[in-house]
């Protein structure tokens, strides 16, 4: 068995659906709607099945309403995410900055560095 081909989480098909409509799908680039199915995903308990088949012949239909909602709800709370996200430039390249520090001998120590024990105590 390898559970990553007979086992998957159905909120994920619902979720998929919810971004798969025009309102997500053709207002926000792949990256963006990569995050919202994370941010969404991450909001719901997980409905493990192994076929979608058998797991909609047995569920109530009121309970699928309610976990479609829940997709929902949770994807309108991942797109405020979204569009208030801090890192508007996710593209730019993130500056490196590499400092040497120049230690001056001379220099009196801080108190933080001086050693605990002196040289006469030793």
């Amino acid at each position: 068995m390898q559970i990553s081909v007979d086992v998957h989480n159905y909120m994920e098909t619902l979720v998929g659906q919810v971004l798969a409509q025009p309102e997500y799908s053709e207002h926000f680039s792949h990256e963006q709607l990569a995050d919202l199915a994370c941010l969404a995903l991450s909001q719901l308990r997980p409905v493990y099945i192994r076929h979608d088949i058998d797991f909609l012949s047995a569920l109530p239909e009121e309970r699928l309403v309610t976990l479609k909602e829940y997709a929902l709800n949770a994807v309108i709370a991942a797109k405020t995410m979204v569009i208030d996200d801090r890192r508007k430039n996710r593209d730019d390249d993130v500056p490196v900055i590499f400092s040497k520090p120049n230690f001056d001998d001379d220099i009196e120590l801080e108190w933080f560095e001086k050693p605990i024990l002196s040289k006469e105590n030793k």
